[in-house]
């Protein structure tokens, strides 16, 4: 029996010399899962990557780095069938550009939505302060015409329109005739409403 210290150690399929990890090598053991094949494009392909992103985009290196993180989240779920570096470089750099555009797209569109919204509240901030000046101004105007109504009238107004209170329930309160309480609030009424458009 062979002693352990004279046995050979034989390598691992994916332990190659880095001179013969090419792109067929990469792409055949990223199916297989590997790691290692992973780090191997990365080392190989990142810096193009960055650099041609960061030329066609014209955006900083934050930005390409965030599009070569998902080209290569993409490279490693579906790798393509390459034979030669420049095959996968050629792959990557489309997928890279593919990855920017779409990251540019949804930020512009990120920022359109933003835009709007804030336009929206400005908006709503000036109509907000029109409506509350326009309320003061009415509630001015109210004031104004009410203190020109004597008491009486001022709860005739007060029981019926802010209390909501029916005619014969005001007649039964202030001790008056149902009818001659319904003929005081239409005349009431009606000088407001003659006082209102002057």
């Amino acid at each position: 029996m062979p002693s352990d210290e004279h046995a050979e150690t034989i390598a691992p399929d994916c332990e190659l010399p880095r001179a013969d990890r090419d792109a067929a090598w990469i792409t055949r053991e990223l199916r297989n899962g590997s790691h290692d094949a992973l780090a191997e494009a990365y080392d190989r392909f990142a810096e193009a990557i960055v650099r041609d992103v960061r030329r066609r985009t014209g955006r900083d290196e934050a930005f390409a780095l965030d599009c070569l993180q998902e080209t290569m989240v993409r490279l490693a779920a579906n790798p393509p069938a390459c034979s030669s570096d420049g095959e996968l470089s050629a792959w990557l750099r489309v997928v890279a550009i593919r990855v920017a555009r779409t990251a540019l797209v949804a930020e512009s569109r990120r920022v359109r939505r933003e835009r709007a919204h804030a336009a929206e509240r400005r908006s709503a901030h000036v109509d907000g302060s029109a409506v509350e000046r326009r309320a003061e101004d009415d509630e001015a105007d109210l004031d104004r015409v009410l203190s020109q109504l004597d008491d009486d009238e001022r709860e005739l107004l007060r029981l019926r329109v802010v209390q909501g209170w029916s005619i014969p329930a005001i007649a039964r309160w202030i001790a008056m005739e149902p009818r001659r309480v319904e003929s005081r609030v239409r005349r009431v009424l009606a000088r407001l409403r003659e006082r209102g458009r002057a």
